[in-house]
């Protein structure tokens, strides 16, 4: 898979580190027992009355930075493009309703009927109507966050470092309390950080407990990152060089068991798409219900995909024709004679 310019950038600025250990863990070779069962649930088209908005401009190509699930019926796809936010119906893709946030969004969180979107030095909440309800500032020492969450009613950072800072408390005031690592739904703080040329070391800290383990990979490791974690699972986007020159990766989707005394072992493992039709801040995410949603954008539309861990070496994968295609938009970027 070919990860250029702006994503790569992404790549190497995201290393983690954790300084204090404890539990420390023997280096295990395991190879996955399970893949993931991969099924679409969603596809909305660019550029349609009733879809979403593509844009050229210099550097990136942009339409859809980040993705939150609302409910069951409902998904709400944050526009860089023409900053908005779109809220399809999950069976056809169609736009229900849309509203205009601020500019340059980068990143964007639903949590208890309302969007927290990320911008430079503040967050803007919105009501599911598009009413700016409330706005958290931060400090402009923070450079490059590209990431929120939110945890127990709090709002937090999830700085480029692989650090996490709260913004926001349960009470609604404004704080800065710094922590090491993301921190995921489930509270815990999880990291991951190079470990030599072919392996990768993840941290956890889970009810004040750390737990570390190192694991390997078959060709040399170029970046791991948080995707989320549940009382019993951590799940990793893992990234792989397949060529240095030029860079050339490959991303699995990885998914570790937690249980009390530890990490455990690998138990599912996907290669992820080679399609990048935008630039996306956000494009992998756990689900309430323990699977993973992974958002694609691709030249037909952004399609939003469920997986879920299967033992089943036959369980369906991705489509084929967006399996067998590699597109990524720093390919096809505005051209000098394109820009007015």
């Amino acid at each position: 898979m070919i990860l250029n310019m702006k994503k790569n950038l992404f790549l190497f600025g995201t290393a983690l580190c954790f300084l204090h250990i404890v539990y420390a863990q023997q280096s295990v070779v395991v190879l996955p027992k399970k893949t993931y069962a991969v099924k679409e649930i969603c596809k909305t088209a660019w550029d349609s009355p009733k879809g979403l908005s593509y844009k050229k401009v210099a550097g990136a190509n942009l339409g859809v930075t980040s993705f939150e699930v609302m409910d069951k019926k409902r998904v709400a796809f944050l526009s860089d493009a023409v900053n908005e936010i779109v809220i399809a119906e999950k069976l056809n893709g169609n736009a229900l309703s849309r509203f205009v946030v601020a500019a340059n969004p980068r990143d964007f969180v639903y949590d208890k009927n309302k969007f927290y979107v990320l911008c430079e030095n503040a967050v803007f909440v919105y009501d599911e109507k598009g009413t700016l309800v409330k706005t958290i500032s931060y400090r402009n020492s923070f450079v490059g966050v590209a990431r929120i969450t939110r945890y127990n009613n709090g709002t937090y950072l999830l700085l480029p470092s692989g650090n996490s800072v709260q913004i926001e408390n349960a009470a609604g005031n404004q704080v800065t309390e710094a922590h090491k690592g993301w921190i995921t739904a489930s509270g815990a703080f999880i990291s991951g950080k190079l470990n030599g040329t072919n392996s990768y070391m993840v941290q956890v800290n889970v009810n004040g407990k750390n737990y570390e383990k190192v694991f390997t990979s078959n060709f040399k490791t170029a970046g791991v990152y948080v995707v989320g974690c549940t009382q019993n699972t951590v799940v990793l986007d893992v990234q792989t060089y397949v060529s240095e020159s030029p860079i050339q990766v490959e991303r699995h989707l990885i998914s570790i068991e937690l249980n009390v005394q530890g990490l455990g072992e690998i138990t599912s493992d996907i290669k992820m798409l080679d399609c990048y039709y935008v630039l996306s801040n956000k494009d992998v995410a756990p689900a309430d219900d323990g699977s993973v949603l992974n958002m694609v954008s691709a030249p037909q539309g952004v399609l939003l995909f469920s997986l879920t861990p299967s033992a089943d070496e036959k369980a369906p994968n991705y489509p084929t024709h967006l399996r067998t295609i590699k597109y990524h938009f720093n390919d096809h970027l505005l051209q000098t004679n394109e820009q007015k």
